[in-house]
């Protein structure tokens, strides 16, 4: 008899909060979707300058031998701060997320911010491992931070965790599990940059491993509150989305094609007309992608530039499109057989172009350009 109670009391539990979500949902403002582009303008304004790329490493200890899907962010005063996930191997308990800033041309050493035991506290519950950070910097200044964990199993059983700082960074406040459902709260993960919004919200693009593997949306309020979760479509093996924002209305959804059909690798791509409430059906661009994630920036001036890997992760590679789906390979960023150079991270900041990435699973690589460069690249390119 005491079993049915404690049944009932839970059942009456689960609907009050299913029932509170959705009169909290149905309150919001939802018609009015509109992307804010990222990308400056500015540059136009700017006197030419000399073509300039660089590169460099991000020192992290010796110690760690492998690292892995860097995420960044532009802060006030221009530098750079980065995340990414390092430690024995992808998957060991003694990974943990890393941070370093980029200040006067050079990146600091880079320090532990979180592993899985604080985020296990915070939340009470067991933790084995953690990846795959997302840094957005929101139009209040607020840093948010998104990072996976898993409590048994792999990827496909994880849980995402929401920090936030105040102070740029110094501090953050303790992870917290992000309710997506209370019914299934499993198997979403992140990896590519968030988008914001013109009502001071943002977009962070996520995917679901469990069963079938899909790409969605989730919004977010001003305040970082979770509001919203949209899928983007549900063709399967499609997942870590790049959004690319083309006007307030419109935007491209870029896909990493994890298909085990190797004769089936197109590059997939989806438009949204309605500020990402709705999505067309993906169309094939003319570019293959071998289960390796890519991100595409629009870089304000009528071209969209995709950093990919096009037959394998050994080869990284630069794309310019003018119209999203046709692209031309423009520039190798790497090539060395055998090798691993993946997971780009990208922004558009004034008259540079910035790009993080993984440099042979063992440490992270910030390339950085300007738009002299680019445009001497694109004009030189051959045509492929």
């Amino acid at each position: 008899m005491r079993l049915k109670v404690i049944k009932a009391a839970a059942l009456v539990t689960l609907c009050s909060v299913t029932v509170s979500l959705y009169l909290s949902y149905e309150r919001l403002d939802l018609t009015n979707t509109r992307f804010r582009l990222e990308a400056s303008v500015r540059y136009l304004n700017q006197a030419s300058q000399v073509a300039m790329f660089e590169s460099q490493v991000i020192p992290q200890p010796s110690y760690l031998p492998a690292a892995h899907s860097s995420s960044f962010t532009m802060m006030p005063n221009g530098d750079l701060l980065a995340f990414w996930f390092a430690g024995t191997r992808e998957g060991s308990p003694d990974v943990k997320i890393w941070s370093s800033t980029y200040h006067l041309g050079k990146w600091s050493m880079a320090h532990a911010v979180l592993d899985p035991s604080m985020i296990a506290k915070a939340n009470h519950r067991y933790v084995i491992k953690v990846g795959n950070p997302v840094i957005y910097r929101a139009q209040s200044g607020e840093l948010h931070l998104f990072v996976v964990s898993v409590s048994v199993g792999g990827w496909s059983g994880s849980a995402l965790n929401h920090l936030i700082s105040n102070d740029d960074g110094k501090t953050w406040s303790q992870p917290e599990r992000i309710v997506i459902s209370p019914f299934f709260n499993l198997s979403t993960l992140v990896r590519t940059s968030a988008v914001s919004l013109s009502d001071g919200g943002f977009y962070l693009p996520v995917y679901l491993e469990l069963g079938r593997k899909y790409p969605e949306l989730l919004r977010f309020s001003a305040n970082g509150d979770f509001i919203e979760q949209i899928r983007i479509t549900a063709k399967n093996r499609m997942i870590q989305p790049s959004i690319m924002p083309i006007s307030s209305d419109s935007a491209w959804a870029y896909f990493r094609n994890s298909s085990t059909n190797l004769d089936a690798r197109e590059l997939f791509a989806a438009k949204t007309l309605d500020g990402g409430k709705s999505w067309s059906k993906p169309e094939m661009t003319n570019l293959t992608n071998p289960d390796s994630s890519l991100e595409v920036v629009n870089l304000a001036d009528g071209r969209y530039l995709m950093v990919y890997n096009q037959d394998n992760r050994s080869h990284l590679n630069l794309a310019i499109s003018v119209n999203g789906l046709y692209w031309r390979k423009i520039y190798e960023l790497e090539n060395t057989s055998g090798d691993e150079f993946s997971y780009p991270s990208v922004h558009v900041n004034n008259g540079y172009i910035d790009i993080l990435y993984t440099n042979n699973r063992k440490t992270i690589k910030h390339v950085r350009f300007n738009r002299e460069w680019l445009s001497e690249v694109i004009k030189h390119a051959t045509v492929y």
